[in-house]
């Protein structure tokens, strides 16, 4: 949510984003957002129901992987906004 909070559209480089605000518009490309994480969510809560003990040990081992990136990649796209946001209003 915070990505979504401190995104500028002034100052957005990200292809893919600019691309979906060009063809769905801002805010609906916002609830795409929204609707992965809970897709990711739901993913991982049917593997663990439909998965054995032992494939559900490799499988969350993906998982943790998959969300570290994620959390991490999102951690440095809101630092980046937030500090595009405070260097334009104090600037």
């Amino acid at each position: 949510m915070l990505d979504i909070a401190t995104t500028s559209p002034l100052y957005e480089a990200n292809p893919v984003t600019l691309y979906f605000w060009g063809q769905i518009g801002i805010f609906l490309s916002a609830w795409a957002k929204i609707g992965l994480v809970l897709f990711f969510g739901t993913l991982c809560t049917v593997t663990k129901k439909v998965a054995t003990p032992h494939e559900w040990k490799f499988a969350s081992q993906v998982f943790k992987a998959m969300l570290m990136v994620l959390v991490a990649y999102y951690a440095f796209i809101v630092t980046v906004n937030l500090i595009v946001i405070i260097s334009t209003m104090a600037g």
